[in-house]
């Protein structure tokens, strides 16, 4: 049944939802604090929403007039002396419910908008290590960065060693890319359905493609965020537990900011010395127990070609893991009846199965989730600019290894086509032995700055088949930067060795291209 108001109780609510008679409606013009006591009412009051809003207003307990998150959509209908009181019946309710008894769940109803600007490649990965949240970061391809800004530690900040391997980067980052520019384009002519504009901005984006594998990990990068209170809680937590000190002075940063939105709900975001401690004595006990050679295979080496990808560990039976997980939603069998049902099948009947789950997928359709029941383990050694757009698949459970120079380097094609492989082998080289020399000097925390994104490492990501479907459709595709376009297309014939019948309603594009875009 609609619920009904007086024309009084409309005119007090009308700004605050966008509408009065439907059982659907969007929130607006409210503190983010605010929100979330409203949405947690449904769990302790009879009345509805737009009931319990009123109320709340009709007693004049909410201020609802911060500045610091209110839209402007109709602001000159909010009643700023009513409202005199909101925030702080929200840290009346939030003390209560959410510190006092533990019910953090409310805190997923108060979101928070950051714009994190000038913080470094590496600090970049630290932040985006926080799974539940969303992300818009910098392009290396749109975007020719600014060879001024760059992160210095403060230890370093008089190094002149570090500045000047940093500066011989950029220096070539800049110097080469009107050159390179050139050449892609003698190279791959314009067609008849590109504009000027367009040709230009394909080109350009290729020549970035190349250049990034330049860019020092000091590089500056600005981050867009969302996410709620929450998942905030926990990012600066982890950000304050870490041993980078620019990763700290973010978390700083990110908290004090946030307070402005959600003050009571980051309470307990702090450092964690269970996360700090327990970080500090695996990193002992691996140096003593599996210590990394100073000379590896490729160490300061630079590669030719793209990286690898290798299946550590696959489901067992997983055709007939799958094949039950599409039954079960069907049947009144257990998990274990049902998987012994399947087991009693040919190999026919089973591929029927998974065809008419899968033959019917769209361009635009992800898999059904039962391809979450099986999962693998894959690791891939790949360039560091690689891993900054491959981290960004966080429903894989990622441990990772610190890019420094064992693996060496990765070079693009066009750096040898165009006849840049001295120069570039040089400024490789010059890298390592600023890194080594920065170590030796004491400061291993500072010297992963000077290395470029060209530096190999290593990731291992545990995933579903979903999930690995997803990764594998869009980072092969024509718009990917060939980098991760290479290590998707090897994910996808590891997966394909361990796999087949999933794999074969994979959609991989296996194709190179001169130009990454059109």
């Amino acid at each position: 049944m609609t619920e009904t108001f007086t024309e009084s109780e409309r005119a007090a609510l009308a700004p605050y939802v966008t509408n009065l008679d439907e059982p659907i409606f969007a929130l607006r013009n409210l503190p983010e604090e605010v929100i979330a006591v409203l949405f947690a009412y449904y769990s302790r009051s009879r009345d509805s929403l737009r009931r319990n809003l009123l109320k709340l207003l009709e007693e004049g307990d909410l201020d609802l007039a911060g500045d610091s998150n209110a839209v402007t959509v109709q602001m000159d209908d909010v009643d700023d002396d009513r409202l005199a009181k909101a925030r702080e019946k929200a840290k009346v309710f939030h003390e209560k419910w959410v510190v006092g008894y533990g019910h953090s769940s409310v805190a997923e109803h108060g979101c928070v908008h950051l714009a994190l600007e000038n913080v470094s490649i590496i600090a970049s990965k630290l932040i985006e290590d926080c799974r539940l949240a969303s992300y818009t970061e910098k392009s290396t391809r749109y975007v020719a960065f600014d060879a001024s800004k760059m992160y210095y530690p403060p230890a370093l900040a008089e190094n002149t060693l570090y500045r000047e391997t940093i500066a011989a980067l950029l220096d070539a980052y800049t110097g080469w890319t009107e050159d390179i520019v050139a050449k892609i384009k003698s190279r791959v002519p314009k067609t008849e359905k590109q504009t000027d504009r367009g040709y230009d901005a394909a080109c350009r984006a290729s020549t970035f493609d190349v250049l990034r594998y330049l860019l020092p990990s000091a590089t500056y990068t600005n981050i867009g965020l969302t996410l709620n209170a929450r998942s905030l809680e926990t990012m600066i937590t982890k950000l304050l537990s870490q041993s980078l000190p620019e990763g700290r002075a973010i978390g700083e940063a990110i908290k004090r900011e946030a307070q402005h939105i959600v003050p009571t709900l980051l309470k307990y975001a702090d450092h964690n010395p269970y996360r700090d401690e327990t970080d500090s004595a695996i990193a002992s006990i691996a140096r003593k127990t599996a210590p990394t050679p100073f000379r590896g295979r490729h160490h300061g080496e630079v590669v030719f070609g793209g990286g690898s990808a290798t299946m550590v560990h696959g489901d067992a039976d997983a055709d007939d893991k799958l094949v039950a997980a599409i039954l079960y939603g069907y049947t009144q069998q257990s998990a274990e009846e049902l998987l012994s049902t399947v087991r009693s099948m040919d190999q026919a009947a089973k591929e029927k199965i998974v065809d008419e789950y899968l033959c019917r997928r769209g361009n635009h359709d992800a898999p059904g989730r039962a391809l979450e029941s099986i999962f693998c383990t894959v690791e891939m050694t790949m360039d560091y600019g690689a891993y900054r757009d491959i981290q960004r698949h966080r429903m894989a459970s990622q441990t990772t290894q610190s890019p420094l120079p064992y693996f060496g380097f990765s070079m693009p094609p066009e750096i040898e086509r165009f006849g840049y492989t001295a120069a570039y082998t040089a400024l490789m080289e010059r890298s390592k032995t600023a890194y080594e020399s920065l170590v030796q000097a004491g400061f291993e925390r500072e010297a992963a700055y000077v290395l470029p994104l060209a530096t190999r490492m290593r990731a291992l990501f545990t995933w579903n088949l979903r999930e690995v479907t997803h990764f594998v459709e869009l980072r092969s595709s024509r718009q990917g930067h060939p980098s991760y376009r290479h290590i998707a297309q090897e994910v996808y014939r590891a997966v394909e060795g361990s796999f087949p019948l999933v794999a074969r309603y994979m959609r991989p594009n296996m194709k190179n291209y001169d130009l990454t875009r059109d």
